[in-house]
């Protein structure tokens, strides 16, 4: 069981293609992306919708769920002073009521 979870309605799933570091050449793989619409309840009570992009190892389970409600467990890490979210691998979307 994870200790995150991530809520809310899987919007989009694509492939990222893989792309190259302009400053070591390293190549970097593509990636399955999960786009998800998340509520982010702010500290004044009001709420803001966020779209969160989720790197995943098996892209087919979100396939299924396009326009429903999911519970996602996830990993995160700052990035740029920003929160980023991946989701773990070997899980699978719940579907949340």
């Amino acid at each position: 069981m994870s200790m995150l979870s991530l809520n809310g309605q899987v919007l989009n799933v694509f492939e990222s293609p893989a792309s190259t570091d302009k400053q070591t050449g390293e190549i970097r793989p593509a990636k399955h992306r999960v786009q998800v619409m998340c509520e982010n309840t702010l500290q004044n009570g009001q709420k803001r919708m966020d779209l969160v992009n989720l790197s995943v190892d098996d892209i087919e389970p979100y396939r299924k769920a396009i326009g429903k409600p999911v519970r996602v467990p996830v990993g995160a890490f700052v990035s740029n002073s920003a929160v980023q979210f991946y989701a773990l691998k070997g899980q699978q979307p719940q579907f949340a009521a």
